[in-house]
């Protein structure tokens, strides 16, 4: 579609696997130049996510998590459980159902830590910076 006026902002998404999941993150560059990242994927896997246990994280800009089933006929379920951890405190938060959390630019958060898993669900991360930047606490990332 590039030789279209306007088909280069058309994107295909590319997929990866991650730790047996499938992951797509386009950054500003892909997207145009955009003040935008994000990820995008199916997740169905129990545990904590990446395998590496206990690890947070922050990153310099603001970032929205977002949880959502996958089954159409019943759009309001998530059909998994889901723990976080935000703050330097870790303060556990637990839910079931489709949620947005909400991480500030500098907000330490994570694991995430899939609980239950009915059925396969989608996971977006949304970053409002160009490229994707973390700082990990309490591992070796």
């Amino acid at each position: 579609m590039a030789d279209t006026k306007y088909g280069h902002l058309v994107k295909k998404l590319k997929y990866e696997a991650s730790n047996g999941e499938y992951m797509t993150m386009p950054v500003g560059a892909d997207l145009e130049g955009l003040n935008v990242s994000f990820a995008w994927g199916y997740r169905r896997q129990l545990g904590a996510w990446g395998g590496d246990g206990g690890v947070c994280h922050a990153h310099p800009y603001g970032e929205c998590l977002v949880f959502t089933g996958l089954d159409y006929d019943h759009w309001n379920t998530l059909e998994a459980e889901i723990e976080i951890a935000m703050g330097e405190e870790r303060e556990i938060h637990v839910f079931d159902t489709p949620t947005v959390v909400v991480a500030p630019k500098g907000l330490v958060h994570c694991p995430l830590i899939t609980r239950r898993v009915d059925k396969p669900y989608s996971f977006s991360a949304i970053s409002l910076n160009t490229e994707h930047a973390t700082t990990w606490l309490g591992g070796d990332k």
